[in-house]
């Protein structure tokens, strides 16, 4: 007789599939319980370890349901809130010879499809909550019924991609009104050197370069800011900290205008 595609009565009929050959869920996948009641009554489909020991939540449903994960947090928060050692105790008999691993529980999410914003829902789900989610197909042969499960991929979050940093946002880093002014006019200084002159902005902090050559920093604070500068000692780099008013700014560009001649040579 040919195998061929089928389909399921109902959740205790898709339930049952499982129960009875768990390895259709996972290879080496045990069931615990199902159909065990939790808070308020509700019913929570089945409860087992997979093969690595990790206690795990599967929710079924035989049509798309926008509430699928929302119903199964429920159950997983009861599951958390008996604890592992609780359940253990309660199910050491199917446990067998397997041991619960102290690791948060998982999630998986059986049904034929589901919902958009269910997937988009289940992307911010806690890293430290596993969460997969399964599409099954129903198959016949020989008057007996088989279910495949074929998971589902969910999308990364998108993450908020951070700008570079300008010249400007450096120089409005600084709040102090006449520091930020010392900083702005320590740079045109240092740009009246030589019109070639590179400038480039990082993360809080400004570089000045000839001929491929990095002479010096600037790295703007909240309340002041400080410089490097290049020197032909064996320190190489040597700096002045806490600029503040223009006498340092002043002895600042000095050393600048110095380290900007060794570097041009």
């Amino acid at each position: 007789m040919a195998l061929k595609e089928s389909k399921v009565r109902d959740e205790a009929e898709l339930e049952a599939l499982l129960v009875k050959d768990p390895n259709q869920i996972e290879e080496g996948f045990r069931v615990l319980t199902h159909q065990r009641k939790t808070h308020g009554f509700k019913t929570l489909d089945i409860l087992g370890v997979d093969s690595e020991g990790v206690l795990t939540l599967i929710e079924l449903k035989v049509s798309v349901d926008s509430g699928q994960l929302k119903q199964s947090i429920l159950y997983f928060d009861w599951i958390l809130q008996q604890g592992i050692d609780w359940i253990s105790e309660a199910y050491k008999g199917p446990l067998e010879n397997r041991k619960i691993v102290n690791r948060m529980p998982q999630i998986f999410l059986i049904a034929p499809d589901f919902d958009e914003e269910m997937v988009m829902e289940a992307k911010y789900i806690r890293d430290d909550i596993k969460l997969r989610l399964f599409k099954y197909k129903i198959y016949e042969f020989n008057e007996m019924k088989y279910v495949t499960l074929l998971e589902d991929s969910i999308s990364a979050i998108k993450k908020i991609e951070s700008k570079p940093m300008t010249i400007k946002d450096n120089i409005d880093y600084i709040n102090d009104d006449e520091v930020k002014s010392l900083f702005v006019n320590l740079i045109k200084k240092i740009k009246t050197l030589e019109e070639s002159i590179e400038e480039k902005a990082y993360d809080w902090n400004n570089t000045y370069w000839i001929k491929g050559k990095k002479f010096c920093d600037l790295y703007p604070r909240k309340q002041a800011f400080s410089i490097g500068y290049k020197t032909n000692t064996e320190k190489k780099w040597e700096s002045i900290n806490n600029i503040t008013d223009n006498e340092q700014a002043e002895e600042a560009f000095q050393k600048i205008k110095v380290a900007f001649e060794l570097m041009k040579k």
